[in-house]
């Protein structure tokens, strides 16, 4: 007793949140609804462990089961023998509204049967109950590690102690300048880190939902349905109730144990057998029923509400400017909540809300107008590099061709052209008919006279 009772009170030795309080002024970057995961259900299962490891608790005595049977057997054996091969109990014996303690059963679920008829279910499962949760709290405690691996320990390195009061202007000034830079200068670059945080915020919805299919198939495929029942059973009436636990968690079981007899006849020896563990098994279980499915709940509200504040571009605004009313110098800050807003995109606005999340309310709204001064010099900065590349792109334009004057002849042709005289062609700037305009050509007889009708203006044509 003394060992156990040593157990508990080095617990907090074993565990670094609950002994050093240092632990609770650091910054983080996970929910409280992740904290239900890897820290009080990982803690709430293995004091489980340690119950049901506790017999000493239970039945007065270090046996987990006690069989009652008549025969020259020593008790131990038949003790050691059922607890390692199981017991059993016999589905027809259970308590219905047909079968009564004292009348037709002694127990639930013991009775007679028929051993080659194989109606028998075998109880085996309350001997791995201890490894089965400390399993378990691994598993819950496995999804934070996952989280911590993706998450790099980004939001405590980049805070630089501003989660805490500083109390020196210069520091704080100085350290929020030089995160407001960071986040400016990082811009556009947490893309996968914002990604990896997300999934890993999924494993921890699929860690539970898991854990009660895991659950519910080590007890039987009883579980899913386990804590409806027992929570129907506290309602009912106690004359005519149904115990669901006594069929899953049995208190009193049976046992055959067969032995050559003198003759070398197999003897049967049937042991009716108390399970004073099963007490603590049934109150476990009902409790980590309602608590999963609790804990399912928070968490599938808690993802939906992470996908929201993170892809929701219109609820950015509204998050930062209910932070900032907050602060007691609300009135004398200048911050642009629509230049930080429109310029960051989901994975910087992820990081910034964590930020945000971690600081207090004065040294948020100092830090935001620190962010908005940077921000509107990195905007002018590219501003000017941008009017700069148009000025150089100009410059290494290359000029149009000049064209050339007219010449005396194109004079000629658009005067002759505005003339009336007719079945001449329009001609244009240089020289050349237009297709379309030119009069149909006449049959000559002589090539001269060909050659004449189809350049008038020929030189050796002489009617100028």
């Amino acid at each position: 007793m003394a060992g156990i009772v040593g157990i508990y009170a080095s617990i907090g030795e074993h565990v670094p949140w609950i002994t050093k309080r240092e632990k609770y002024h650091e910054p983080v970057s996970e929910s409280w609804v992740n904290r239900c995961h890897y820290r009080a259900t990982s803690l709430l299962i293995l004091v489980f462990v340690i119950a049901v490891t506790s017999t000493e608790w239970i039945a007065g005595t270090e046996s987990i089961i006690d069989c009652l049977h008549h025969g020259a057997i020593p008790e131990h054996v038949i003790n050691n023998y059922c607890y390692i091969t199981g017991t059993f109990t016999v589905p027809r014996h259970y308590v219905y509204h047909e079968a009564h303690i004292g009348y037709n059963i002694s127990q639930t679920g013991v009775g007679p049967y028929d051993p080659r008829s194989g109606e028998e279910e075998v109880k085996a499962y309350y001997q791995w109950v201890p490894f089965m949760l400390f399993l378990q709290s691994i598993m819950f405690y496995l999804p934070h590690i996952i989280y911590k691996s993706f998450e790099g320990g980004k939001i405590k390195t980049i805070l630089g102690g501003l989660h805490n009061w500083i109390l020196r202007t210069d520091d704080r000034e100085g350290a929020q300048d030089e995160l407001a830079k960071y986040v400016v200068e990082t811009k556009g670059s947490h893309v996968t880190w914002a990604y990896s945080t997300l999934f890993a915020q999924l494993i921890y919805l699929g860690n539970v939902v898991g854990q009660i299919f895991f659950t519910d198939c080590f007890l039987g495929w009883e579980f899913t349905k386990y804590g409806v029942r027992a929570l129907s059973f506290i309602e009912a009436d106690p004359r005519s109730r149904i115990d669901p636990m006594s069929r899953v968690f049995p208190r009193v079981t049976k046992c055959t144990f067969r032995k050559y007899g003198p003759s070398g006849t197999i003897q049967r020896h049937d042991a009716q057998c108390v399970l004073p563990i099963n007490i603590i098994n049934e109150k476990i279980y009902v409790f980590l029923w309602i608590w999963f499915m609790l804990l399912t709940i928070l968490t599938a509200f808690h993802v939906v509400w992470t996908m929201i504040v993170v892809f929701a571009r219109s609820l950015r605004k509204t998050i930062l400017r209910r932070k900032l009313r907050q602060s007691p110098n609300r009135d004398h800050l200048k911050v642009d909540l629509d230049l930080i807003v429109n310029n960051f995109n989901f994975a910087d606005w992820k990081l910034l809300y964590h930020l945000l999340s971690n600081m207090d309310n004065i040294t948020f709204g100092e830090f935001m107008e620190s962010l908005t001064k940077h921000m509107k010099k990195a905007d002018d900065n590219d501003t000017k590099l941008h009017d700069d590349v148009i000025s150089m792109s100009s410059l290494l334009k290359p000029e149009p061709e000049k064209s050339a004057p007219p010449s005396e002849g194109d004079d000629f042709l658009d005067e002759l052209q505005k003339s009336d005289k007719p079945n001449y062609p329009n001609l244009g700037k240089v020289g050349r008919p237009e297709k379309g305009l030119v009069p149909p050509e006449e049959p000559s007889s002589s090539p001269e006279g060909g050659r004449k009708k189809r350049y008038p203006f020929s030189p050796k044509h002489k009617q100028f």
